[in-house]
């Protein structure tokens, strides 16, 4: 299993609580190195820098148009984020779309997404799939969705694959251990 910054994963410490959904488990990083500094593409123009949303936590999504549990899990991080996780933590949902910005627009409005910051990645620079990460994107997509998710202090913790329900109290607790660290 390749992962991301060439680390291991391993299921749980005993720390960090646990955060299960469907068949899925939140897998922790090791070595948790610091987020790469790497520019975000807006949707709606313009770019942030990875590295600029150090000192809250962060949920890195990767999502496709093309993803059936993709269409689940963008409303669930909306509503989340709306309601609760707007000031406590940055979300960017990252499209893994190679279409134009206008299909990843409508696909966004079509599932009512008004306040989830999206992002593109159209050219594979932040997120890979192949085996060797030819363009050297430094997070691996070992399915769709995933989301990693970045400590306050900037380490990359871990990371959740597959179409995870963000409304539960374990993943708020998940949130707060990384905002605690």
């Amino acid at each position: 299993m390749a992962v991301v910054f060439g680390g291991s994963a391993v299921a749980a410490e005993p720390n960090v609580p646990v955060f299960e959904s469907g068949r899925y488990q939140f897998t922790l990083m090791r070595p948790q190195l610091q987020i790469p500094p790497i520019r975000l593409f807006r949707l709606e123009g313009g770019t942030v820098e990875l590295t600029a949303l150090r000192g809250k936590p962060i949920l890195l999504n990767f999502w496709a148009s093309w993803c059936a549990a993709c269409k689940t899990e963008l409303p669930i991080l909306e509503t989340r984020y709306r309601s609760v996780w707007r000031d406590s933590l940055h979300l960017a949902a990252v499209s893994e779309d190679r279409s134009d910005r206008a299909t990843v627009a409508r696909f966004a409005k079509a599932l009512d997404l008004h306040t989830l910051p999206i992002y593109l990645d159209p050219s594979g620079y932040v997120a890979y799939s192949d085996s060797g990460s030819s363009k050297g994107a430094p997070f691996a997509l070992y399915g769709m969705p995933i989301t990693y998710l970045i400590a306050s202090s900037g380490a990359v913790v871990g990371y959740m694959p597959g179409a995870a329900d963000w409304s539960t109290p374990e993943a708020d607790e998940l949130i707060r251990y990384l905002r605690d660290h």
